[in-house]
C-alpha cells in the first residue's frame, strides 16, 4: 500500500518523514538564525543607523519564523494524524466490508459442502446396498472377515460374491481412482458381474474365472464402444477371481492385474505356507487392443487355509518414519505374522497397522482385504 501523504500549503503532497526532515530543516535554520541574531553585538556597527534598523527587525522576525515553524510543525501532525485515523476507518471499513463477503461466502460453501457430503452419503447407501449383505456373506463363506474402509464416502474397491451350482464365485477389485469416479466404474463392475453370471445359469455353461473376466472386459469395452462418445477413456479395473468348490476343496483363480494369497496350516502348529497366485498382467480396461484371453489356476484346498482377496490399497498408504509406501512385501509379511489369529483378530490387526503405519497422514487410497477360511 502507498505511504499516506498530506497536502502542505496547498501545494505539495508530503508524507511524514518528509515533513519532518523539512521542519527540522527549517527550524534549525531559523532557530540558529535567532541565536546568531541576538547574541550579535550590533555596537560596532553604531554609526550605521540603517544596518542596525535591519538588524533589530531581522532577529525579532528570526524568533517568529522559528515560533512560527513550531506551531505549523504542531499543525501539520495534528493534519497527520487526523488524516492517518480517517485512513485507519476507511481500511476498519474495508475490512468489515470483506469479512462480511468472507462471511457470505464461507456460508454458502459450507451449504454446498453439506449438499456434496449428504449426496455422497446417499450414493454411498446405494453402493453398500449393491455390495453383499452380510447375511450372504455369513451363508455363503461362514468364517471370513472384511476389512473395507474407502478414502472418501464413496470407494473404487469393491468385493462380490455369488453362488452357482454349489460353488461360490468370489470377485475383489480395484477400479481407476477413488471417491466418485471409482465408485460409478465399480457400479459399472458390480451390474456386469450379475449379468454375466445370469447369463452362465441361463445358458448352462460352467462359469470358470478367466471366462468371467474375459467377459468383463468385453462389456466393458462394448459399453463404451456403444456410447459413441469421441473421447477416449482408459478406465477399468484390477480385478481378482475365486470359484471355489467346496465339495471337491478345490479353487480356480484368474486374475487382472491383482494377486491373491492363500495360506497353508493356518489351524496347526507347522509353520505357515504362503501361497501367491499371480494374475495376468492386462486390467480390464481399453489400455491394450491387442488379442489376449485371461487364464485360470487352480488348487488344492485343506481345512483351515485362508484366501486372502485385496486391492493394492493396504500397501499404497504412506507413513511410517520416512513417509514412504507400506509396500507389498510388508504387506504379505503382515499376513504371514497374523494368519494364525482369528479372522476377526486379524481384522483388528490390519486396522491398527495401518492406523499406525500412517500416523498424522492422511489416507491416500481405498483399502480393501477380504479374508475366507475354508
Amino acid at each position: 500500500m502507498d505511504e499516506l501523504k498530506i497536502e502542505v500549503w496547498g501545494v505539495f503532497s508530503l508524507t511524514k518523514k518528509q515533513i519532518l526532515i523539512f521542519e527540522i530543516i527549517f527550524f534549525s535554520f531559523f532557530m540558529l538564525l535567532t541565536v546568531f541574531l541576538f547574541s550579535y553585538d550590533f555596537k560596532i556597527h553604531a554609526g550605521n543607523d540603517s544596518y542596525n534598523f535591519h538588524a533589530k527587525y531581522a532577529k525579532y522576525f528570526s524568533l517568529a519564523s522559528t515560533i512560527l515553524i513550531i506551531i505549523e510543525a504542531q499543525f501539520l501532525w495534528l493534519k497527520f494524524t487526523q488524516a492517518q485515523l480517517e485512513l485507519i476507518e476507511k481500511q476498519k471499513s474495508e475490512i468489515l466490508e470483506k469479512n462480511r463477503i468472507l462471511h457470505e461466502q464461507k456460508e454458502k460453501i459450507e451449504y454446498q459442502n453439506q449438499s456434496i457430503r449428504d449426496s455422497l452419503s446417499y450414493a454411498s447407501k446405494i453402493q453398500n446396498a449393491l455390495l453383499p449383505s452380510n447375511k450372504k456373506m455369513e451363508r455363503l463363506l461362514s468364517d471370513h472377515f472384511i476389512y473395507y474402509k474407502p478414502r472418501d464416502i464413496v470407494s473404487g474397491d469393491f468385493y462380490w460374491l455369488n453362488e452357482v451350482e454349489d460353488k461360490i464365485v468370489v470377485a475383489a477389485a480395484d477400479c481407476t481412482g477413488h471417491g466418485v469416479p471409482g465408485a460409478f466404474v465399480s457400479l459399472l463392475g458390480i451390474s456386469f458381474l450379475n449379468e454375466i453370471v445370469k447369463n452362465s445359469e441361463k445358458e448352462k455353461y460352467e462359469l470358470k474365472p478367466a471366462k468371467i473376466l474375459n467377459e468383463l472386459r468385453e462389456k466393458l469395452i462394448s459399453s463404451i464402444i456403444n456410447s459413441e462418445n469421441d473421447t477416449e477413456t482408459y478406465d477399468g479395473m484390477d480385478i481378482s477371481i475365486c470359484v471355489i468348490d467346496k465339495n471337491e476343496k478345490t479353487m480356480c483363480f484368474a486374475g487382472a492385474l491383482l494377486p491373491i494369497y492363500i495360506v497353508k496350516n493356518s489351524d496347526n502348529d507347522k509353520e505357515i505356507e504362503l501361497l501367491q497366485l499371480r494374475g495376468d498382467i492386462f486390467p480390464i480396461s481399453m489400455s491394450d487392443f491387442e488379442s489376449f484371453s485371461y487364464t485360470n489356476k487352480k488348487v488344492e484346498l485343506d481345512e483351515g487355509d485362508i484366501i486372502y482377496m485385496f486391492s493394492d490399497g493396504y500397501a499404497d498408504q504412506f507413513g511410517g518414519d520416512k513417509g514412504r509406501k507400506f509396500l507389498s512385501a510388508n504387506f504379505k509379511k503382515l499376513i504371514e505374522d497374523i494368519a494364525k489369529d482369528s479372522l476377526e483378530v486379524q481384522r483388528r490387526k490390519l486396522h491398527e497397522n495401518i492406523l499406525s503405519w500412517r500416523g498424522d497422514l492422511k489416507q491416500v487410497d481405498d483399502i480393501m482385504v477380504l479374508g475366507i477360511k475354508i
